[in-house]
């Protein structure tokens, strides 16, 4: 037998490893017998890649054909990288055994630690024990004893699995969550993890049981299979389980499709098809049930004009919906996209919680949009649906075909200004309208009047003040206003902004509204008591009917004058800047006309005191003559320290005041621009360098400075948290049917009580009926394998007739196996 051996550290390279390995002892004895040792091939390896040995000694047992390396042993060979104590390769087994300490980096970026690796010599198939390998992804696999074959599986006996890290302070503590199984499956050609013998521990206690489940293998991001099931809960539809199934047809497609058993209703079917394109991606989804129980929504139904009105949910057997969604990126500039729902009635998506189609109010449209350096366009075909247990609410939603809107502003165009192109378009219609009569403050009653039912005794209807909020029918207006500005400064520091431009309408209507019954009591001295007169009782009162087709224009010159003061005190800069602003035009024709459609509210605040036409939407026009005045004041205090500030009030010159015109949604009065006089409006912030920010504003009455409406809003952002509180005082607006002072102070937080632990809560309060409105508490947990959200929320729901929705959550989510959850 025939022994050389080495006692240095040596780095070898050849293209073999044990001729290299025969190379480095520097015997030339030996030399013949290492050629003869065939090189180690591998499919995952370069033919010209070269082994790199390091250790502190190599022999070579020739007799035996045995290579040994010991002492801080380091292979390098292609992509692969192997660190041990002590390596021994058998040239007639070809077979690598590693040994102590031993670390396998492969070329996927998984890493292999063992006590002992047993590998073919092309490092793809082995046996492995006491293994624990982790990949690129950090998730974890051990085992007490592996075997790997055919170059992608490996099975792991007695294995775990994780997607946690090891605690640092102490390793030994089991993971925040595991699974053991008593065999473990790879398979990295399959792309996909099988488990036997299942037992899932959290934080090392045992929870559950599988026979057998699988899971993706953690570095693929779409795989077929079943995904985690959810639970569904409610009074009309009993208890539910929801199992869906994932399925990858190509890189580019996939479907999942879904079944949900429901104790009272029965089975829901789902099923939803994605695609990708180079440039967008679509969807198209579908549900649908034959309800087993429909008398179960029977409390959802109601009686309206003495009649009961059948909710969907009871009137309707077979329900379903086909709903899709898509956006496509045209250019750089242009996108065209769609969101659309299909259903069966107003309220299937929302009563079986269809994901994505299930909010009581959402819009279904098909746009296309462009945004260029100094234009903008937008085209819309819009659908509003309201999903609730009263079909009416839905059918006084309009439907838009189209809304167009287009923008366009050229500099340094006429004078050295800016001149600026707005056009829109707009074209609706509407199956029922929707009106409110309104109350009068007046005690003095005439003969037709009656008894508001209103909250406040002694208020009544005025059988002439009706609020328009939308009408049945037909509408389309065509706007386009063009207009030029620009600024001058002086020598002095005075800022002159002077703006002309001119702006016309063509608009058709024909809509209608039939009204609402106005009934008379009148006193029974014989029963002293009111009762009910029908002779004497007004119906339709409040029709209305607009069929017309007609222009109008608008001209407008404005000129802003500001001279801003700067004083500087210290390091303190302070900005003193009287602002004041003359508005010229013509009056507002044919209020009252022209359905108000975008434009229905309206709040007059110091973010608009200096707005040219203050209106929210297109179809008013504020005109007539106008003075605008304030005072603005900032300061740069320092070290993030900012204060800005603005009071000031308007004043109607002549002309007609848009704002006390009796328009169809009656958008002015009680605005604090209806008097030629205004209320004075405010507003103030301040920014810190702590993450507090506070901000206010209000409007205080002309003449005995009583507040009409204040808002607060404070801020607040922290290393472990954040808050904001806000608060709302709203002065009585009788003619809008709002009899009494509003109130309401809203909340809300996030604060990290711990590592990975947040608390979140929120609620707001009305402090005129002494009442909380809404509100919200919760927990969670995440880090990098785990995440837990348990809350409850409840609320005044606006769009329904219950007044309050009580809800409970409760989640988890398993990093790389999935999430599963709960809302009842």
């Amino acid at each position: 037998m025939g022994i050389g051996g080495v006692s240095r550290k040596a780095a070898l390279s050849s293209g073999t490893a044990l001729a290299l390995t025969a190379a480095m002892l520097g015997y030339g004895g030996l030399s013949a017998n290492a050629q003869q040792i065939p090189a180690m091939t591998a499919a995952e390896i370069s033919p010209d890649a070269q082994l790199f040995l390091e250790a502190d000694t190599v022999t070579y047992d020739s007799d035996r054909a045995v290579v040994s390396a010991s002492g801080g042993v380091q292979i390098d060979y292609g992509d692969y990288k192997v660190v041990a104590r002590d390596i021994t390769y058998d040239q007639n087994t070809r077979r690598l055994i590693a040994r102590g300490d031993v670390e396998l980096q492969q070329p996927d970026g998984n890493r292999i630690y063992a006590d002992q690796l047993d590998l073919t010599d092309d490092f793809r198939d082995g046996f492995v024990q006491a293994l624990r390998i982790e990949t690129p992804d950090n998730t974890r696999f051990a085992a007490a004893s592996a075997t790997r074959a055919d170059g992608s599986v490996t099975t792991f006996n007695q294995g775990v699995y994780t997607a946690c890290e090891a605690c640092r302070e102490n390793p030994e503590r089991p993971p925040l969550w595991q699974v053991k199984a008593r065999k473990i499956v790879w398979d990295q050609e399959e792309q996909v993890i099988r488990y036997y013998g299942a037992q899932f521990e959290f934080f090392g206690a045992p929870i559950a049981y599988l026979p057998y489940f699988q899971s993706p293998d953690p570095t693929v991001k779409r795989k077929s299979g079943f995904l985690a099931p959810s639970f569904r809960s409610s009074d009309g539809t009993g208890y539910g389980v929801r199992v869906p199934y994932y399925y990858v047809i190509s890189d580019d497609k996939d479907l999942t499709v879904a079944g949900t058993y429901y104790t009272k209703q029965g089975f829901l079917g789902e099923v939803e098809y994605r695609q990708a394109f180079e440039n967008g991606i679509f969807t198209i989804q579908a549900a649908g049930i034959s309800q087993g129980e429909r008398t179960a929504f029977a409390d959802d139904n109601f009686v309206r004009d003495g009649q009961t009105v059948f909710s969907p949910d009871f009137a309707n057997t077979e329900r379903g919906m086909v709903g899709t969604k898509g956006r496509f990126a045209l250019s750089e500039q242009w996108t065209f996209g769609w969101d659309w729902l299909f259903q069966s009635d107003n309220n299937f998506s929302n009563t079986y919680e269809i994901e994505g189609f299930d909010d009581t109010v959402r819009t279904s449209e098909i746009y296309l949009t462009g945004l260029g350096d100094q234009s903008f366009f937008d085209l819309r075909v819009q659908e509003f649906d309201y999903q609730a247990i009263d079909p009416l609410l839905d059918e006084q939603q309009a439907s838009a075909h189209p809304v167009f809107d287009y923008e366009r502003i050229e500099q340094e165009s006429i004078l050295g200004g800016e001149v600026k192109l707005d056009l829109n378009l707009t074209s609706i219609s509407r199956d029922a309208a929707s009106i409110s009569p309104l109350c009068a403050t007046s005690l003095e009653l005439a003969s037709d009047a009656l008894v508001c039912t209103l909250p406040r005794d002694g208020y009544q209807f005025d059988p002439f003040l009706t609020r328009y909020n939308g009408l049945e029918g037909d509408y389309t207006r065509g706007s386009g206003k063009l207009s030029w500005s620009d600024t001058y400064y002086s020598e002095s520091g005075l800022v002159l902004s002077p703006t002309a431009s001119l702006r016309g309408d063509l608009y058709t209507a024909d809509m209608s509204a039939n009204g609402f019954v106005n009934p008379y009591y009148r006193f029974d001295r014989t029963l002293g008591q009111n009762v009910f007169d029908p002779a004497l009782t007004r119906y339709n009162q409040g029709r209305i009917d607009l069929d017309d087709t007609g222009t109008r224009g608008m001209a407008t010159a404005a000129l802003e004058a500001r001279y801003p003061y700067l004083i500087q005190v210290g390091g303190v800069s302070h900005v003193i800047e009287p602002v004041a602003q003359l508005v010229v035009r013509n009056d507002e024709q044919d209020v009252g006309l022209i359905p108000n459609e975008d434009a229905g509210t309206f709040v007059f605040n110091a973010n608009n005191l200096f707005a040219l036409d203050k209106f929210s939407g297109y179809d008013r026009i504020e005109g007539g003559q106008r003075a605008n005045v304030g005072l603005r004041y900032s300061a740069d205090l320092g070290s993030d320290w900012n204060i800005n500030a603005l009071v000031g009030q308007s004043y109607h010159l002549g002309g007609r005041n848009s704002f006390d015109q009796v328009g169809l949604a009656l958008v002015g009065f009680d605005s604090g621009l209806e008097d030629d006089v205004s209320d004075y409006v405010g507003g103030f912030s301040v920014q810190t360098p702590y993450g507090l920010s506070f901000g206010t504003q209000a409007r205080y009455d002309d003449e005995d400075l009583s507040l009409k409406r204040l808002d607060l809003l404070a801020n607040a952002s922290f290393e472990r948290g954040s808050a904001s509180i806000s608060y709302s005082n709203i002065a009585a607006q009788p003619i809008y049917g709002s009899l009494n002072d509003r109130s309401q102070v809203s909340g809300a937080g996030e604060l990290k009580f711990a590592e990975n632990w947040t608390a979140i809560a929120g609620a707001s309060y009305d402090l005129e009926n002494e009442t909380i409105v809404d509100q919200n508490y919760g927990v969670r947990y995440a880090d990098e394998c785990f995440s837990l959200l348990v809350g409850y929320e409840e609320r005044t729901d606006r769009y329904a007739l219950d007044a309050n929705t009580q809800t409970f959550k409760f989640q988890v989510g398993f990093r790389t196996l999935g999430e599963i959850g709960q809302s009842f």
